[in-house]
């Protein structure tokens, strides 16, 4: 070899030491002028081999292989706790495109502008999930010890994590400083356009709307074009020295897209205007909204119109209370410091605005904290698999949040310094796993080894490894059947168990995020916010037991085809639909068990739960104790009251409006105002007011008192009971509730919808099963993390289907019954189809 061939490849060999590249080798030589022969044998000459002490600076071959395997759980964990938060909207966005005519285009806009302050949060929690589960499957298969066998350390194989940390660290600060403020800015704007542009969309039937400013709006019945009115009444409640109360027969809404104005055109109708008499309650019943009145008996004007217009005024999101209350986070970064100069010596505004501030930046940086913690304990624990790193990502994601949530708490009542309580989660995390990385990376683990001994001593002991074995020497062929059924069953149970303990702590990590404004708004003891989640996690739990059911169904035929135990059924006679009886049966026991759940337990729950809410946390009345202001009600069909306040402890009512319509042209024909009224066992008892009588012809007739007694069929519990939503009611509840709305007139195919859903919905857990079981076995070779992508999938075709049907009979295109069964009925079919087509 030529000497200037032999210095060039010795120049080759001390820069391969540096960085490990063999096309340095290649560039050298080819400066040089040496042949293709010395080219080659100086690249043997610098080969590296695993355990050299070369490492290269560059991103190799290790470090794609653990960024490939982090992309997968990364991508699946971002789309599972995003659907999570995402799963609760559906339903409403679905409702705005099929039932009020909103385009879809602006939905979807919608849904985009949400996205960004979701994936703030989920960008950090999906990467702890691949850290564990990617580290967890290394270790697992030995490919940690084959590294370091090799001679890469530890430290050497968390260097792709930390640079993917680092990546989701930069992207996620991009979401909070950047994206999120223009996000939630346009989102509030275009949701205030579809108001104005949809006004409709704010209007419901029989139901009294105040969605229009001091302005409330009663109708009787919305046409399918969504413009046409009828049956309407109004009330101009805007000067609280006057009340107007206006009814019309029909009425359009017309909307001017240039000027953006609602206009309300009402025909055939009368304007009613009188001067009010305050209500004037005691002092310690008075409330700040308390302004109105009923109308006095001196000055009355009755007003007949073939045509009336008036606008609406609609309110924009940007001034809802939620909004005022967290304003900061629609502010850029700039202006964010802005606010916090100006509120300099008024800690009540500085501090929110501080903690935003903050936390925009701490977030980002979680990210690389759960990449540090995540790694150490994912190569540390490497015989619990994913079910370690599932159970691993819950506890850090909710021991995080809870400590953010009571520090949060802590800094806005003073009590630290803000920045201290916002970043002492990461400075706890990050110290934690900087010593579990170091103690990992010295190969330091004699509690595992311990906690391992004592597990596996305690597996070992298990008194039905001993039964079943023993069962093995004299089983018959029937024993050995029920042996299987009950070897599946017990696999079936344990996913079932995993699937609720992962749904409640989802469900505990979720609601935090979404009510933590609250809980630091309102600063209630810990054990309030326990026992808040006592009521509340029962009722999630009912809710995601179908998808649990799926999940269960599909990991449980995974395995069983993963590792060809059902081949072996198959080979020693027993089918695939003999197999799945005793997994169909559980399936149909689950859903008659939801049934009687949802029946008897779930209205108290709901019920305690929101008193919770209320009482303890809010610190409020109960509601039926609760004084409310402005309260309408419609008790017959045509008697409407409007009560000014409410005191249930006295059963009082101040400031008093009976209105009496013709239920065919809905044209006021009597009327009565009183300053107060109180109930007694005989009857009402009327103080200061008039009564008057409204002829057709528009003549009026007055008839003023200071105090009366008169007969009208309500009583005060017309007033106090507070009517449960429909998801709060039991079936039978349901059912007599639109026996009473059917007796009085009103319409109740919304209703009829959810009455019939209470059927159909427990059976969604059986119908969940026989779905799951044919899509599993399409790729027996799916591992877990493709059960989990499967399953969402079906659920998320499910609920698509299922809204899309409700939605379509609230706007009368479906009959209710089927409605309510539509999706299940699909699914039925799909399900039992391939079932019966399966492979036996």
């Amino acid at each position: 070899m030529p000497t200037r061939v032999r210095r060039a490849a010795a120049r080759v060999r001390k820069r391969s030491r540096r960085s490990c590249c063999a096309a340095d080798t290649d560039n050298a030589l080819s400066r040089t002028g040496a042949s293709r022969n010395a080219r080659r044998q100086a690249r043997r000459s610098t080969r590296l081999c695993y355990n050299s002490a070369v490492r290269p600076l560059g991103f190799g071959v290790l470090d794609r292989y653990i960024v490939r395997e982090l992309v997968s759980p990364f991508g699946l964990g971002v789309t599972l706790f995003t659907f999570f938060l995402v799963l609760d909207r559906i339903y409403n966005l679905t409702e705005l495109v099929i039932t009020k005519g909103v385009p879809f285009h602006l939905v979807l806009q919608l849904l985009v502008f949400m996205l960004p302050s979701f994936l703030a949060h989920t960008l950090p929690m999906a990467l702890l999930v691949a850290v564990l589960l990617a580290g967890g499957r290394l270790a697992g298969d030995l490919e940690i010890v084959a590294c370091k066998a090799a001679g890469v350390s530890l430290l050497r194989l968390f260097r792709p994590a930390f640079l993917a940390g680092l990546a989701v660290a930069t992207s996620t600060a991009l979401l909070t400083l950047v994206v999120n403020p223009l996000a939630s800015k346009e989102f509030q704007s275009q949701l205030f356009t579809i108001l104005k542009t949809r006004a409709v969309t704010g209007l419901k039937e029989r139901v009294f709307n105040t969605s229009f400013g001091d302005t409330v709006v009663y109708v009787e019945e919305i046409s399918a074009s969504q413009v046409g009115l009828r049956g309407l009444v109004v009330s101009d409640e805007r000067d609280p020295k006057l009340t107007r109360v206006i009814t019309a027969r029909e009425g359009r809404l017309l909307t001017d897209e240039a000027t953006r104005r609602i206009t309300l055109r009402l025909l055939n109708g009368g304007v009613n205007e009188a001067d009010v008499q305050p209500a004037n309650p005691p002092q310690g019943v008075a409330t700040e909204e308390t302004t109105g009145g009923a109308a006095g008996p001196k000055r009355y004007r009755y007003t007949a119109f073939g045509i009336y217009d008036m606008n609406l005024q609609l309110e924009s999101p940007l001034k809802t209370a939620a909004r005022i209350e967290k304003p900061e986070r629609d502010l850029g970064l700039r202006a964010l410091i802005r606010k916090i100069e100006e509120y300099r010596n008024d800690p009540y505004n500085r501090l929110p605005h501080e903690a935003e501030l903050n936390k925009r930046f701490a977030f980002p940086v979680a990210a690389l904290i759960f990449v540090l913690l995540g790694f150490p304990l994912a190569v540390r624990s490497h015989r619990g698999g994913r079910s370690v790193a599932l159970v691993g990502t819950l506890a850090i994601l909710v021991s995080y949040y809870l400590i953010l949530t009571t520090l949060e708490g802590m800094a806005l009542r003073g009590r630290l310094p803000v920045w201290v309580a916002i970043w002492m989660p990461n400075f706890i995390f990050g110290a934690i796993g900087s010593v579990l990385l170091g103690v990992t990376a010295r190969e330091w683990r004699p509690h595992l080894r311990r906690i391992w001994r004592i597990l596996d001593g305690v597996w070992e002991s298990l008194p039905r490894r001993r039964a079943e074995r023993g069962e093995r020497l004299t089983a018959t062929a029937r024993d050995t059947t029920l042996i299987i059924d009950r070897y599946l069953l017990r696999q079936f149970l344990t996913f079932i168990g995993i699937g609720l303990v992962v749904t409640a702590t989802l469900f505990v990590v979720i609601d935090l995020l979404q009510t933590l404004d609250k809980f630091l708004r309102v600063k209630p003891p810990l054990v309030y916010i326990f026992e808040h989640f006592l009521y509340a996690v029962p009722v999630a739990l009912h809710q995601g037991l179908p998808i649990v059911m799926l999940v269960a169904t599909i990991f449980l035929f995974l395995t069983l085809t993963r590792w060809h135990e059902l081949t072996a059924l198959k080979a020693a006679g027993i089918s695939l639909y003999r197999a799945s009886a005793p997994i169909l049966l559980a399936g149909l026991v689950v859903a008659m068990g939801a049934g009687m759940f949802q029946e008897f337990v779930l209205p108290g729950l709901n019920e305690r739960g929101e008193e919770v809410d209320r009482v303890k946390i809010k610190g409020q009345l109960p509601k039926h104790l609760q004084s409310r202001t402005r309260l309408w009600l419609r008790s017959s069909e045509s008697r409407f009251y409007r009560v000014e306040l409410l005191n249930p402890s006295t059963s009082d009512l101040y400031g008093v409006t009976v209105l009496e319509l013709d239920p065919q042209d809905f044209r006021l024909t009597s009327r009565l105002d009183a300053r107060q009224a109180h109930w007694t066992t005989g009857g009402w008892e009327l103080m200061d007011g008039a009564a008057r009588e409204i002829a057709r012809d528009g003549q009026l007739t007055t008839i003023p008192f200071s105090h009366t007694a008169v007969e009208l069929e309500e009583t005060i519990r017309d007033f106090t009971d507070i009517q449960k939503p429909p998801m709060a009611m039991s079936y039978r509840e349901l059912r007599d509730y639109v026996a009473r709305l059917e007796a009085a007139g009103f319409q109740v195919k919304k209703y009829l919808v959810d009455m019939y859903s209470k059927l159909s919905d427990p059976l969604k857990n059986l119908i969940m099963v026989l779905v799951a079981i044919p899509f599993a076995l399409q790729s027996p070779r799916g591992g877990r993390l493709y059960g989990i992508a499967l399953a969402i999938g079906i659920m998320a075709a499910y609920m698509v289907v299922d809204y899309s049907a409700r939605a379509f009979a609230r706007a009368d295109l479906l009959p209710p019954l089927l409605a309510a069964w539509t999706a299940n009925v699909i699914f039925l079919g799909i399900g039992a189809s391939l079932f019966l087509r399966a492979r036996t």
